[in-house]
């Protein structure tokens, strides 16, 4: 208190020394001119006593005369001596205002260490969300009692859109939407650097347990299963099924798309076939399957332009005919229906599962994977994408701009995407009872279903390329006997999935055993923590019907992860991987930070 004091009083006496400087400047200029003109009216002064009328009338004109100059030249220095001091004050101020700026920069960029705690007015520059967009707020997963209810059933998840989404936002200035967070998207963005399996027919598993980084009586689970890599010269049947409707005109969306169309086309080889069919109101052009680098393919692609509304039914309809009959012709590819769209279907048929309906593919042994490819920032419709690709046996994907378009579908990239390991991937936990009193999945809201499914083969249980991980987060409540033991049995998880092509039915089962790991033992392990809690509680902010003491736990939640997230390792935190991420926690934190109480306690 005391040091803000004397800094207040420097800033006063900064001031006020200039200002009584130039007050006397302007006294003492103004005392000069009145001695001045005095002394000329002395001077004037007649010396003959007898005058004419005309003279005394001459001489009296003169002195009004002088006596308006003598106003005039006051009112001149005044103004001399105000601007004078406007001017510094202004000056003043605008240092004042630089300093400020500058403080909050440095503020800013300090935030994830300092946790900020600043409130929305005081650090958010960013954008309300843009106009036009479609997002399902899926209802947050609540606790469970293991004695009531020891089953989590769930599929797999290999998707990452919301994660890039919501960067592009951030990076173009707006607010993160809460509605737009699915935190296993999040989660399953970053690379954990999971060991491959042993063998080429099975998931490698892994479970870990973490001292939860927010509460103190509770811990978290981590389960892992990394799909193995291998070779495989199945060949691709390929259709690109592209947008060419007039909302694709706003920002680069049309390059963008181009750009992927062409990485696509350029990675295939000599024994792949492609498709391109374009879309607006109707179809625009088309062209059925040919060697990857036919003229024709090649210049539709490049005639790719915006016009006319958007009719993604005729669109895909066309596709999957396409598909389907290149399917017949070479029943021993790969088959993938690659709709790259800001998903704003307004003809015909706009809702995903109308769509699918009419494009819909019944040949299951060798299935059409559907992966949509959404770009675009206003105008887009997140729901429409994603639920295309969850029930049409495929994977989505989000592009931000033309080098990750290239980037995302290089030959390397899209030859490991185009390849799956699994169809139809689910898993189910079983907790043991006397280790585990409570748990709850950490996302995957849209991504759970009844226990009895797990029986099913269901084409909205996701599809996993090879070589890829996904990664899944449970807060549990461990019992005392569990915590006191070196090792902690925590259940059994178990995974089905289907061969591609053959169709063949597997299964495995994992055992869950693990000790206890502190935070900053496993900064990999850390990571994924700090990223599944803060997209989780992100996600709140979204959600109708949620208390003002809840917003204010999250609020407090994001700001503390926000101080573990700066205290990783260093090759973690400067990481593009991390640094991006620090740019969602800047984000989240500014509109958390209306929420935020003035005492925090942390309770479930």
């Amino acid at each position: 208190m005391n040091k803000q004091r004397t800094l207040a009083a420097l800033r006063v006496r900064r001031i006020t020394l200039p200002l009584i400087a130039l007050a006397t400047l302007a006294a003492a200029i103004l005392s000069v001119a009145c001695a001045d003109d005095a002394q000329q009216a002395e001077s004037e002064q007649p010396t003959r006593v007898a005058q004419t009328v005309e003279q005394v009338e001459q001489q009296q004109a003169m002195e009004q005369q002088a006596a308006q100059q003598e106003s005039y030249a006051m009112v001149d220095q005044q103004q001399t001596a105000q601007t004078a001091v406007a001017e510094y004050e202004h000056q003043q101020q605008a240092e004042q205002e630089a300093m400020q700026e500058q403080a909050q920069q440095e503020q800013a960029a300090a935030y994830p260490s300092s946790g900020g705690g600043q409130s929305q007015q005081e650090t958010s520059t960013f954008r309300p969300s843009p106009g036009a967009t479609t997002f399902e707020d899926y209802p947050t997963i609540g606790w469970r009692v293991t004695v009531d209810d020891d089953t989590s059933t769930f599929s797999l998840d290999v998707d990452r859109t919301s994660y890039f989404l919501a960067l592009n936002w951030v990076e173009a200035g707006y607010a993160i939407e809460p509605a737009s967070v699915r935190a296993e998207e999040w989660i399953n963005a970053f690379d954990y650097h999971y060991d491959l399996p042993d063998v080429d027919d099975s998931f490698a598993v892994t479970t870990d347990i973490l001292e939860h980084p927010l509460h103190d009586d509770l811990h978290l689970v981590r389960i892992a299963t990394q799909a193995p890599e291998f070779v495989d010269d199945t060949p691709l049947n390929v259709t690109l099924v592209l947008d060419a409707s007039g909302s694709m005109q706003e920002g680069n969306r049309v390059e963008i798309a181009r750009a992927a169309a062409e990485s696509i086309r350029s990675g295939l080889g000599s024994d792949d076939r492609i498709a391109v069919v374009l879309f607006s109101d109707s179809i625009v052009d088309s062209e059925s399957h040919q060697p990857p680098d036919d003229r024709d393919i090649r210049r539709i692609i490049e005639r790719l332009r915006p016009t006319g509304s958007t009719n993604v039914q005729a669109g895909l309809n066309l596709g999957v005919r396409f598909a389907d009959e290149i399917r017949r012709e070479r029943p021993n590819a790969h088959n993938h229906v690659v709709l790259m769209s800001d998903g704003v279907a307004n003809v015909d048929a706009t809702d995903p599962f109308a769509i699918l309906r009419t494009a819909e593919d019944r040949d299951d042994s060798n299935p059409l994977r559907l992966i949509t490819v959404g770009v675009g920032i206003a105008n887009y419709n997140d729901v429409l994408l994603e639920q295309l690709a969850q029930y049409g046996n495929g994977w989505y994907r989000y592009l931000q701009d033309v080098n990750q378009a290239r980037s995302t579908f290089s030959r390397e990239n899209w030859l490991a995407l185009s390849v799956p390991f699994a169809d139809q991937a689910r898993a189910q936990v079983r907790w043991d009872h006397e280790s585990v009193a409570a748990w709850r999945l950490v996302g995957y809201e849209n991504r759970v279903t009844a226990d009895h499914n797990f029986e099913q083969d269901r084409k909205e249980f996701a599809e996993i390329p090879m070589g890829s991980a996904t990664t899944v987060f449970f807060e549990v409540e461990l019992s005392d006997t569990a915590i006191s033991k070196g090792l902690v049995d925590l259940g059994e998880v178990e995974l089905r999935w289907l061969t591609p092509m053959s169709s063949e039915s597997n299964r495995q089962q994992v055992w869950m055993v693990s000790s206890i790991s502190r935070f900053g033992d496993d900064g990999f392990l850390d990571l994924g923590s700090v990223v599944a809690l803060a997209a989780d509680r992100y996600s709140w902010f979204g959600q109708d019907g949620l208390s003002g003491e809840t917003m204010a736990l999250a609020a407090d939640h994001i700001r503390e992860l926000a101080s573990r997230f700066a205290n990783l390792p260093e090759d973690i935190v400067n990481s593009r991987a991390a640094v991006d991420f620090g740019k969602l926690l800047f984000s989240m934190g500014a509109i958390a930070g209306g929420h935020e109480s003035e005492n925090p306690g942390y309770s479930r």
